[in-house]
């Protein structure tokens, strides 16, 4: 309807959505320059101004929501279901809804980043049954404990209840009695010296009915056979099912971890609310 220049000049002029009486002016002055009907001219300046207008309203008001909002947050989350104020650091609102953190990644999540960082790494032998694949097997347990423990405490309260609700599983140790070491030699000495003392028993009475002798040879050979079958039970408890033994290793690197974030909570000045979180993830650990 207008020329391309005389458009521009509109749209620059009511960007503020205000229209001076210079301004109005000049748009008169180009317009009558270019031989365009006055009339045409206020009527379109009028429909952009009011509609100019109406973005500025409704982009300073949704800017003023967002300031109470954020004025709300500083002292405390508002629910979104309910629309009640909650103290800081809240998990659960009365009505149920559940708080999930939207800032940006935190120390904790890049901790996790790079433990799955060493764990998606291609293994370069992948042979199981070799010597290699076993020590570079070691070695990644071996880099993922150093990034546990080597990871720095964190100082502020957000961090320090998110490390806690994301390690409290962690480290939690499986298997029982058998998902360590030294559980696992509680049970194999035992088995082992019974196995040994059964078989010798054994050895010596046939030796003896064999012979009709006084079953020295029995003992010899119970010892042979019994030393064999005590082998066999440390073998089974020591060399199999590695892993669970690697991962609870894992587990008591996050659970000496976790104790130290703890400590770290239990110094700082917090409310109630954050106590209360701190008491609730310790109680999930010792379950």
């Amino acid at each position: 309807m207008f020329s391309k220049e005389l458009e521009n000049l509109i749209q620059a002029t009511l960007e503020d959505g205000v229209l001076e009486d210079n301004e109005k002016a000049a748009l008169i002055k180009r317009a009558q320059k270019e031989g365009v009907d006055l009339d045409e001219l206020e009527i379109y300046i009028n429909s952009l101004l009011q509609r100019r207008q109406r973005e500025l309203r409704e982009k300073n008001n949704s800017l003023e929501k967002q300031y109470e909002q954020e004025k709300k947050e500083a002292v405390g989350p508002v629910c979104p279901k309910c629309g009640k104020q909650v103290p800081p650091l809240t998990l659960k609102c009365d009505c149920g809804y559940e708080f999930t953190s939207s800032k940006s990644v935190s120390s904790v999540q890049l901790l996790f980043e790079k433990i799955a960082e060493i764990q998606s790494t291609p293994m370069k032998n992948t042979d199981p049954d070799t010597d290699k694949y076993k020590e570079e097997k070691q070695d990644r347990y071996n880099k993922i404990r150093q990034t546990i423990s080597l990871f720095p405490v964190p100082n502020t309260k957000e961090d320090i209840v998110e490390f806690l609700s994301l390690s409290a599983s962690k480290s939690k140790q499986r298997g029982g009695i058998l998902g360590t070491v030294k559980g696992r030699l509680k049970i194999a000495i035992p088995v082992g010296l019974i196995s040994i003392i059964i078989v010798c028993i054994a050895m010596m009475a046939l030796s003896a009915s064999v012979d009709d002798g006084s079953g020295a040879a029995g003992l010899v050979l119970g010892l042979f056979y019994g030393g064999a079958a005590a082998y066999g039970v440390f073998y089974f408890c020591l060399k199999k099912g590695v892993d669970i033994l690697e991962d609870n290793k894992t587990a008591e690197v996050w659970h000496d971890k976790f104790d130290q974030v703890l400590m770290k909570g239990r110094s700082m000045r917090g409310d109630s609310e954050f106590q209360r979180q701190l008491d609730y993830y310790e109680n999930m650990l010792n379950q």
